[in-house]
């Protein structure tokens, strides 16, 4: 009797695996259908063999993609490979190492990652600490209180991590520190008032007085300040003595000089004079009256200075009271607070006063409404206009301003009357004139 074997008799192990297609000029085979001698890069270390320099893929590995597409691994023939020199016995207790954590002694799959105590407070050690480690440190640390040390069992007993009995110390003794620091001078710590004084201060403005400073670090404090003010003063001196010099010259010499201020109607290029007044260095009046501007005073310009209507409707006009006021100036040095203003008040009044009393010559054209009148003109050239006070006081307040890039205007302060701001004026050069120098 014969036997017969039938093809359907052999097992699947025993048919070679088949190439579904070919790439590159080499087989390509799919997951789960590569013969046993082609290996990828992952399974050759995992069997311990590495690729020789220049090895070549025999074949390639197509699989698929998490996105429905597909793409292609190199294979390697295991006989064209070489074995891996094992690892000596130091290198194998290094690797082992790198994978073991230092709390529970316990071998990860992977080289464990290295945590630091700097950035991760609440663990016990720096070092390889596998996850469970950390966070069960993680976990002890939130329910720890940071100045007693006592672990809870809930994280919501150390709310703010301080526990219940520490926060009431805390706040215990932050408590008595305010009661101390009231008390006691801020810089010295020298007790300058008494707890009765202390409690009995009840009313807000009252509990603003402490702590006090006691006297002599209030003079140190002032001895500070002005030498500040000294060394501030004297790397500015370029620009801050000629200011110092012209104002004692003016102290000195008071006759020799005249204020002039004026109150308008306005703001604008076109503003008309409604009080004038002119004072000597000292202070002493040469000049003090209403002005007609011969249009109604707006009601924000009378909100600034007070000058109403009613009180100018008998004052003179300023072609009238242009002599008295030319006798004023003669043969001073003319100090006004805002020049730049002040001086355009008088010559748009000096032309718009020419330009109606003073017609021009016969046969000459007749001049434009923004042409100066020649006698308005010659006026204001026969005057000696000095240095502008405003700008000499900024210099010598010396508050810089970035956003200028000059010193920061004073505001003068005198009233909004034209001879109280005159006399004002006097007040800050004689404050200019009496600041010592800083050397």
């Amino acid at each position: 009797m014969t036997t017969t074997t039938s093809t359907r008799a052999r097992t699947r192990s025993e048919v070679p695996a088949q190439p579904t297609e070919t790439y590159r000029g080499l087989p390509v085979y799919t997951s789960g259908e590569t013969p046993t001698e082609l290996m990828t890069v992952r399974q050759l270390e995992e069997a311990g063999r590495r690729r020789t320099p220049g090895q070549k893929p025999r074949a390639y590995l197509r699989y698929r993609t998490r996105y429905g597409g597909s793409d292609m691994i190199d294979l390697f023939h295991v006989d064209d490979t070489r074995a891996v020199r094992p690892l000596s016995p130091r290198q194998q207790a290094q690797k082992l190492a790198r994978r073991t954590c230092i709390l529970c002694e316990t071998a990860a799959d992977s080289p464990l990652p290295e945590r630091d105590r700097k950035r991760s407070p609440w663990l016990p050690v720096s070092g390889r600490i596998c996850r469970p480690c950390a966070d069960a440190a993680y976990g002890r640390w939130e329910r720890t209180c940071r100045r007693c040390g006592t672990e809870f069992q809930h994280r919501d007993s150390v709310p703010h991590y301080w526990c219940t009995a520490c926060q009431e110390e805390r706040e215990r003794g932050e408590a008595v520190a305010r009661r101390l620091a009231r008390r006691h001078c801020p810089d010295c710590a020298v007790q300058t008032a008494t707890r009765e004084e202390i409690e009995a201060a009840d009313d807000f403005r009252q509990a603003l007085g402490f702590p006090r400073t006691c006297e002599p670090c209030k003079a140190e404090q002032k001895r500070q300040a002005e030498e500040a003010e000294r060394a501030w003063e004297r790397e500015r001196w370029p620009e801050l003595g000629p200011v110092r010099r012209w104002a004692r010259e003016v102290m000195a010499t008071p006759h020799a000089f005249a204020i002039l201020d004026t109150e308008t109607t306005g703001l604008g290029w076109d503003a008309k004079v409604v009080e004038v007044s002119v004072t000597d260095g000292a202070g002493n009046v040469l000049l003090d009256t209403l002005v007609h501007p011969g249009v109604p005073i707006p009601e924000e310009a009378t909100a600034i200075h007070g000058i109403t209507d009613e009180e100018v409707k008998d004052a003179d006009r300023f072609g009238t009271i242009l002599p008295r006021l030319t006798r004023a100036l003669e043969g001073r040095r003319v100090i006004i607070y805002n020049k730049a203003y002040d001086t355009g008040v008088l010559s748009y009044e000096l032309n718009r006063h020419h330009q109606e009393h003073s017609p021009t010559l016969p046969g000459s054209e007749p001049l434009r409404p923004c042409e100066q009148h020649p006698a308005a003109a010659e006026w204001m050239d026969a005057q000696r206009w000095d240095r502008c006070a405003m700008l000499a006081y900024a210099v010598h307040v010396g508050d810089w301003s970035d956003y200028w890039g000059d010193w920061r205007w004073q505001k003068l302060r005198g009233g909004h009357r034209a001879l109280g701001d005159c006399r004002t004026v006097v007040e800050r050069i004689r404050e200019m004139a009496e600041r010592p120098d800083p050397f």
